[in-house]
Parts: structure tokens; C-alpha cells; sequence
């Protein structure tokens, strides 16, 4: 996990637009929400608003093909 201070981007927790945070799977948690993550408390019920927006990250994959005769080495895309 990189912190990135260049352009301003969505916050996947709050959706406002920031500068700065942390990018998990390249999306971006503000420093607000991060501090408000690990503030709260599991048995409030903003944390599972947070557990529920942290679960749509999206996890880019990606496609490992392997061409025949190609001696085994794998191609990405």
C-alpha cells in the first residue's frame, strides 16, 4: 500500500473527491475515512457500513493465457 499525493480522486468510503489517502487494489481511501476505519469501534454500526463498501474493492486479475508450443511460458492481459 503506497500513499499517492498527486491528483485528486473518489474515495470508494465516502465519495468525495481527495487528494490524499491510500490506494488498496489502485482505489483510494481519503486519510478521513481511513482515521474513521480504525476509529470505530466493531460493535458500531458505521463499522459494518465500512466492512460493506471496503467489500466492494475491486480486484483486477490478470488473464494468464498459455499458447500450445509456446514451451510453457505464459502470456498477460
Amino acid at each position: 500500500m503506497l500513499n499517492h499525493a498527486s491528483k485528486e480522486e473518489t474515495c470508494i468510503i465516502c465519495g468525495h473527491q481527495k487528494a490524499e489517502g491510500i490506494h488498496i487494489c489502485n482505489q483510494l481511501i481519503c486519510d478521513d475515512c481511513q482515521k474513521k476505519i480504525i476509529e470505530t469501534d466493531v460493535t458500531d454500526w458505521k463499522y459494518k457500513f465500512f466492512m460493506n463498501k471496503l467489500a466492494k474493492l475491486q480486484v483486477k486479475q490478470e488473464k494468464v493465457i498459455f499458447h500450445a508450443g509456446s514451451g510453457g511460458e505464459a502470456s498477460k492481459r
